[in-house]
């Protein structure tokens, strides 16, 4: 996405979500569901929005507190990756509607 497109995504993600990083968040988490691995986590979807661990963090415990993803028991104690899962649905599916129509 060109740098304009960009922070104009971001200034529209602000003024919705009170968030300049959540519209970029749920579209790599979309896409990076979309490619076949229910869950993600922090630093993949970081990565993927080419965003720091620290911007995303705090995005993942909302979508987390909201319902729209599910944080997964970790599996090798508490210090593991945090892994978490799309919770597929109206609102999921209504929201990232909404985040690609702000890209446009």
């Amino acid at each position: 996405m060109e740098a304009e497109a960009l922070e104009a995504r971001r200034k529209l993600s602000a003024a919705l979500f009170g968030n300049r990083a959540l519209a970029e968040v749920i579209s790599a988490i979309n896409h990076l569901t979309a490619q076949g691995d229910p869950l993600v986590t922090t630093r993949t979807v970081a990565t993927a929005a080419n965003l720091g661990d620290s911007v995303v963090r705090p995005v993942m415990l909302r979508l987390d507190a909201a319902g729209l993803i599910e944080a997964q028991p970790r599996t090798s104690g508490p210090r593991s990756t945090l892994h978490y899962q799309v919770q597929r649905g109206e609102l999921w599916s209504a929201l990232h509607a909404l985040v690609e129509a702000l890209a446009a």
